[in-house]
């Protein structure tokens, strides 16, 4: 992994620059885009969308599981200039806001079809919580085979979930590690003093996935972090 620790007022371009490098290097190839909600949006106010086309598709990392645009994630993604751009210019999207008397089971089981189509290159922005999740896995130290059955499943890219006093935003459509695993470059964006104990989780030798579900990404040899922290 490689760690670019900025003043925090650098840490948005410099990220967006990481990713535009890397959507530049696939023109004229199908890729994938998915993007993190929260503060990690603020990167695309950065993106070049002169590199999106009918190629290229986007979608969000994670979904919550509701109708409300001011919380469902592709919602917040779609009011931003870059979506506009890049839709402008012929890019697709994957759907995660909940279609009428679609449950939450049934979203999942759509969004990972979606993905399970897909055969490009896969390139996402990434966060981290201050409690170390990422994408919309949880940890739960308390119980890791809940864990274990839930979120790294092989046979499942993307579940829904209740994560019950964990978060605002209880029923979450997440895709999972074995998903996470799939991605060929991360470009990871946590700024923050909240965020230090969840970095220094993600950087230690030491911790699971249980308990840490961002160190997921110590796996991924292309992932590159841009933070105001120093760890």
């Amino acid at each position: 992994m490689k760690i670019n620790t900025l003043p925090k007022d650098q840490t948005a371009t410099s990220a967006a620059m990481a990713l535009n490098k890397l959507f530049a290097e696939q023109q004229g190839k199908e890729f994938l885009f998915l993007s993190s909600g929260g503060s990690s949006l603020k990167i695309l106010d950065h993106i070049d969308t002169n590199n999106f086309g009918p190629q290229s598709t986007i979608g969000v990392l994670d979904e919550r599981y509701s109708t409300d645009p001011e919380i469902n994630n592709l919602a917040q993604l779609e009011k931003t200039q870059f979506f506009k751009k890049a839709l402008a210019n012929g890019a697709n999207f994957i759907d995660t806001k909940p279609k009428q008397d679609e449950s939450a089971e049934e979203l999942a089981k759509r969004f990972e079809d979606a993905l399970r189509k897909f055969s490009g290159e896969i390139i996402a922005s990434v966060g981290i919580g201050p409690d170390a999740h990422t994408s919309g896995i949880m940890p739960f130290p308390e119980d890791p085979e809940l864990f274990e059955k839930t979120f790294n499943d092989t046979e499942h890219w993307v579940v829904a979930y209740d994560a019950q006093n964990k978060n605002p935003y209880r029923v979450r459509i997440t895709t999972t590690l074995p998903f996470l695993r799939k991605i060929d470059h991360a470009v990871i964006f946590a700024i923050g003093d909240e965020k230090k104990p969840a970095l220094q989780k993600l950087l230690s030798e030491n911790g699971t996935l249980a308990e840490s579900p961002c160190r997921i990404w110590r796996e991924n040899p292309s992932s590159e972090l841009f933070t105001d922290q120093t760890i």
